[in-house]
């Protein structure tokens, strides 16, 4: 059988398995960034289906990066300008391979777009006009890269407060409403973990 006839489970396990092998890092940051997707859609109140391709989106947001050098992506310090034209690439190297197979086709534009910002100031292409999906995974995104501990940004890790405190004063970019959404869900979470721990105290 030939691999675009295999269904949308199975590509999607397959790639993320890729990416698992590829750079362990990344696969943890893709499986949180999709659980806070789905999370964050759900708080907005969107359709059901919306929230599951949402969330396989998120999961598949850094698929592109299995073909940036591991090298690049566990650089400690600053990156050089070649190597931050690498980086960049990474959603369109993704969204090519999902258009390789047509169960997967509808997800490229969470993938495309995530790095793009309202005011025009992301990346691939600098618009300014982004699809819901890849706004949602874009702050998702965003978050868990300034709370996550990782060699380039040991000296600028944030807190959850601090880290909707930077999206919030930074609505040219990020959807209010967005940065909103999670900031509910991630107190929820917390007020959750919190009422789990005083059982067994």
């Amino acid at each position: 059988m030939e691999v675009y006839n295999y269904n949308e489970y199975y590509l999607i396990k397959h790639l993320i398995t890729s990416l698992k092998h590829y750079h362990y890092t990344t696969y943890l940051h893709s499986i949180r960034v999709a659980k806070l997707t789905y999370l964050v859609s759900k708080k907005l109140e969107l359709p059901k289906d919306e929230q599951i391709y949402n969330c396989k989106g998120g999961l598949l947001h850094d698929i592109g990066k299995v073909l940036v050098p591991v090298t690049i992506l566990d650089k400690a310090g600053s990156l050089t300008e070649l190597e931050y034209e690498f980086v960049k690439i990474h959603p369109t190297y993704g969204s090519e391979m999902l258009k390789i197979f047509p169960s997967l086709k509808d997800l490229v534009p969470g993938v495309l777009y995530h790095h793009e910002r309202l005011d025009g100031s992301g990346y691939p292409f600098g618009v300014s006009i982004i699809p819901l999906s890849a706004q949602i995974i874009g702050i998702c995104d965003s978050f868990d890269a300034m709370t996550t501990r990782r060699p380039y940004n040991e000296k600028r890790l944030r807190n959850i407060q601090e880290a909707i405190f930077e999206l919030k004063t930074q609505s040219q970019k990020y959807n209010y409403k967005i940065v909103e959404a999670l900031e509910e869900v991630l107190w929820e979470k917390k007020e959750k973990q919190q009422r789990f721990i005083s059982i067994y105290r």
